[in-house]
């Protein structure tokens, strides 16, 4: 079974422009440990909810928040308003996964600027306990 979760496009399309926008990225721990810099991305992450938040540095900070940064959370997975969920495909650890936003053939960020034009409402990410898929989607499946 899958778990589906919707991400609101234009909060996350404002992450997006952020990160390719940026000098300089945070890397992802692969990156990291290679040598590599990352080319911009959104940061998928499961810590204290399930969000995404821009690799782009300097961070965009969170108003009267210094040193926070931005996150737009999956709709139903913000820990203070629908409290602590879990889910077997997420696994039981924290993880950070970049999603890369110029990667080819078809860059993920032209991918979020053309859906939100045409009015899309969410970014969608299908996990399965071994893989994911990202897409835009007008609709969202009911739980």
């Amino acid at each position: 079974m899958a778990l589906h979760l919707y991400f609101d496009l234009t909060q996350t399309l404002r992450l997006a422009e952020h990160a390719v926008a940026a000098a300089e990225h945070a890397p992802s721990f692969t990156e990291h440990e290679v040598g590599i810099a990352c080319p911009g991305a959104l940061v998928w992450v499961q810590d204290h909810g399930v969000y995404l938040m821009s690799s782009g540095l300097p961070r965009i900070e969170v108003p009267n928040r210094p040193g926070s940064s931005l996150v737009v959370y999956a709709r139903g997975w913000h820990p203070d308003t629908d409290g602590r969920r879990c889910d077997p495909d997420l696994g039981g650890d924290d993880f950070a996964e970049h999603l890369h936003l110029p990667d080819q053939p078809i860059p993920l960020i032209a991918t979020r600027r053309t859906a939100a034009s045409a009015a899309y409402p969410w970014l969608h990410l299908t996990v399965r306990s071994d893989t994911y898929e990202v897409r835009v989607s007008r609709t969202r499946r009911q739980p």
